[in-house]
């Protein structure tokens, strides 16, 4: 029996996936030798119904007797083993002493835990803990409850390194953060789908690319009946599947169970009774667990696969062979060559795909090339240096299966078996990743991962032939979401991605990305602010947390601390990345035009010592934050290096946005008019935009809709509403807050230098604002007619 490991999103038993699913046993009252388990006969029995019905693993809450460990072997099933230690709840007082006593009492549980189930196959993984209260977090401290779950996790790997770790959440205390888990365990009873299933594919996002587990789903039978108890346990396991988890643990064997104190009863949550007489929530478990992704739906879209290679001989036989790995029913692969000067035409035809032989002409010609041969209602693109999961194509169908959604992605993972360069570039920023609006939805996904409904891509026109290395998949997501399609994001539609394995390959694609922002900013004036950077509504998940903890994103408690669902309201990268990046290339130059003024002014030195001294500090922030990969010799190399790139992929980038030229902008897009005001406020967005104002949407929380620019001082908020007969309205504020800070500077120029000059000033300010705000009137007005006049002409 092969030990269970992770992948990605994913557990594997060797090369093949394995997929947890099973129930719960226990907990029971303690036999004569103290093991909260039945007798040996009646465990054995238990154990053997399990595998008769197809079941792969079995979630207990205590460790083990040496038969339950030995007869799950014997059946090939796995046990998920939870550890039973008295914690933060089980000790009175509230004081500081309590969380020594429940970290002595947690290690000594662990302890025990490994001199029985270390090296043994057949044990999935170990829990440290379950269902920490949100109360109990609150009262002892966030910080130090995650904390001392995370060394309990780093304990079990110590004492076991091949030994998967987890803690067991549940929605009310979702916020909890354990580092170091291989794995993510949560208990969900939720009884209707349309709750269910957006709160796993928010779960599925929180928990970015570990392995999502459902260790408690089930129904009470005595108080909602046996009926109804089947049909819900039906619903919540489909769900499971569809939303790409690793596998559920219902809740529970039997009605057999107790706590400390005492049997438990008049629940009913057993797929058995207590006398272990089959419920019919039986056979719909049997049924689940003998059901292949592939038996998800009774027939699938037609799919192809194109791969698009350029001198990748190193790689394309991983990919490739990723590819012969998936049954996916009516799958076709087209491998586009693009001239390669190395074997990887050679390779290629050695596979049993479909490959064009193309000269040299890009990535977009070759990228089209795969369109014209494709014959799937669906066209996934996969890089070369690439390899997908088995189940890729079914995560990808199933996000088809909303008519509006024309986009489709999911994650693209790093690899883990990589040299020192390649992991330190898969912890730099700019690397391809998926841009969330929501759990599921999102402005763009990167092209090494993507799916788009061929008729849709080939009323487009294709992609893009001027993007020859990097920019098209952007485009693309973004054309289509003008026309009012949807982009979707399945977190298990995952594929691994090798990043750049030298320092120059990382700063020249960055480069790259560089130039194609550029080349975006004439066509997609509207997604990109003056400075040339795009202006995203969605945000990049994930990153360095390089800030410290206490200024980490807060938690939702609700009032009092009584949500039931308490989540990080702000779980997305480190603001201060982004800062970085766009401070870096301002300090750079800012330093080199002090060089000079320093020959005739030795005191400008300061400048760039300065500079110099910040560069160093955000090096040093952020190399500590790296996380070295387990079991690296030198992760300090690792840690500095990471570093280094954080200030030199900025630099990068930016010189690629200034040596890019924009192209041509395109004519609006034609399309039917939807009637939404979204649309309209789209529209005006867009309109506004082409006039080279500066325009923002407004947040969540804003009073208003969009906020327009045109200098420096004023801003002018849009506040819009439809009116009867489809009449788009709009208000104009003003947002003053610049021209209050402008007239301060002026009071202190006024106070510092002379009068006159502080006058003069002012004069200058208020001019500024008056010009402004003529402008701004004017822009703002012809626009809203504009577009206002084009939805009627629509109709």
């Amino acid at each position: 029996m092969e030990r269970v490991a992770t992948d990605g999103k994913f557990l594997r038993a060797g090369t093949s996936p394995f997929r947890v699913k099973g129930a719960t046993y226990g907990t029971f009252l303690p036999r004569r030798d103290g093991f909260r388990f039945p007798e040996q006969v009646q465990l054995e029995r238990d154990l053997l119904a399990m595998a008769e019905c197809g079941f792969t693993a079995v979630r207990v809450y205590d460790v083990p007797p040496p038969e339950l460990l030995d007869g799950a072997r014997a059946l090939g099933m796995r046990v998920l083993v939870g550890l039973g230690y008295p914690d933060w709840r089980m000790h009175p007082g509230g004081s500081p002493g309590v969380h020594r006593l429940v970290r002595d009492a947690g290690r000594r549980a662990v302890d025990g835990a490994l001199e029985v189930l270390a090296g043994r196959p057949e044990v999935l993984a170990v829990s440290v803990g379950n269902e920490v209260p949100s109360d109990v977090s609150r009262l002892y401290g966030r910080a130090a409850v995650e904390d001392l779950l995370s060394e309990l996790v780093a304990r079990v790997h110590e004492g076991d390194p091949d030994m998967l770790a987890t803690y067991t959440g549940y929605p009310t205390a979702e916020f909890l953060r354990v580092e170091g888990q291989d794995l993510v365990t949560f208990n969900v009873f939720l009884e209707r789908a349309d709750q269910l299933g957006p709160y796993l594919r928010h779960l599925q996002r929180v928990t970015g690319d570990r392995p999502l587990v459902l260790t408690e789903v089930g129904l009470a039978a005595e108080l909602h009946g046996d009926e109804e108890q089947a049909r819900s346990l039906a619903m919540q396991l489909g769900l499971v599947d569809d939303c790409g988890c690793a596998g559920a643990t219902i809740f529970s064997w039997t009605d057999e169970w107790a706590t400390t104190a005492g049997p438990v009863e008049g629940w009913g949550f057993g797929l058995t009774r207590a006398d272990r007489s089959p419920r019919p929530s039986l056979e719909v478990a049997a049924r689940w667990a003998r059901r292949t992704v592939r038996e998800l739906r009774p027939s699938w879209p037609t799919v192809t696969a194109v791969v698009c290679a350029y001198n990748e001989e190193r790689r394309i036989g991983g990919c490739l062979s990723s590819l012969a790995a998936v049954d996916y029913p009516g799958f076709q692969v087209v491998v586009c060559d693009d001239g390669s000067t190395d074997r990887t035409l050679e390779l290629a035809r050695l596979s049993p795909f479909e490959v064009l032989a193309l000269p040299h002409g890009g990535l977009s010609r070759a990228r089209n090339a795969g369109l014209a041969a494709a014959t799937g209602d669906i066209v996934a693109y996969l890089d070369a240096d690439a390899a997908c999961h088995p189940e890729w194509p079914y995560h990808l169908a199933l996000a088809f299966e909303d008519p509006r959604v024309l986009v489709a992605g999911g994650p693209n993972l790093p690899f883990r078996a990589s040299g020192l360069v390649e992991r330190a570039v898969a912890q730099s920023p700019g690397n391809p990743a998926e841009v969330l609006i929501g759990d599921d939805r999102a402005e763009h996904v990167p092209g090494c991962n993507l799916a788009v409904r061929r008729s849709a891509l080939q009323d487009l026109g294709g992609f893009d032939p001027a993007y020859t290395t990097a920019g098209d998949d952007v485009d693309v997501c973004w054309r289509l979401l003008d026309l009012g399609g949807l982009v979707a994001f399945s977190p298990a539609a995952q594929v691994h991605h090798h990043r750049r394995d030298t320092v120059r390959g990382y700063l020249r694609q960055q480069r790259g990305y560089g130039r194609a922002e550029r080349m975006l900013a004439g066509q997609h004036r509207h997604r990109f602010n003056r400075w040339g950077s795009a202006r995203w509504s969605g945000f990049v998940y994930g990153g360095p947390r390089i800030l410290p903890r206490i200024l980490t994103p807060v938690v939702y408690h609700g009032p009092m601390g009584v949500a039931p669902y308490q989540t990080e309201i702000r779980d997305r990268a480190a603001p201060a990345v982004m800062w970085a990046g766009a401070a870096i290339p301002l300090l750079v130059l800012l330093a080199g035009l002090a060089l000079p003024v320093a020959v005739v002014a030795p005191a400008a030195l300061w400048v760039p010592a300065a500079v110099s001294l910040l560069l160093a500090a955000y090096v040093a922030v952020v190399a500590a934050a790296a996380v070295p990969t387990p079991g690296d010799g030198g992760p300090w190399r690792l840690r500095v290096l990471v570093g280094a790139l954080h200030v030199l992929q900025p630099l990068a980038r930016t010189w690629g946005r200034l040596t890019g030229h924009p192209l041509p902008a395109r004519g609006a897009p034609n399309h039917p008019w939807s009637g939404s005001r979204e649309r309209w406020l789209a529209a005006l967005h867009q309109d506004l935009s082409s006039h080279w104002c500066a325009v923002r949407r407004g947040s969540a929380e804003a009073g208003w809709d969009i906020e327009v620019g045109v200098g420096p001082i004023l801003r002018c908020r849009l506040n819009t509403a439809v009116l009867w007969e489809w009449d788009p309205v709009s208000r104009r504020t003003w947002a003053v807050s610049r021209l209050g800070v402008c007239l301060l500077v002026t009071a202190a120029v006024a106070l510092a230098v002379s009068p006159v000059h502080g006058a003069v000033v002012a004069g200058a300010v208020l001019a500024s604002a008056a010009l402004e705000a003529v402008l701004l009137t004017r822009l703002s007005g012809a626009a809203v007619a504009r577009t206002t006049q084009a939805v009627r002409d629509i109709g």
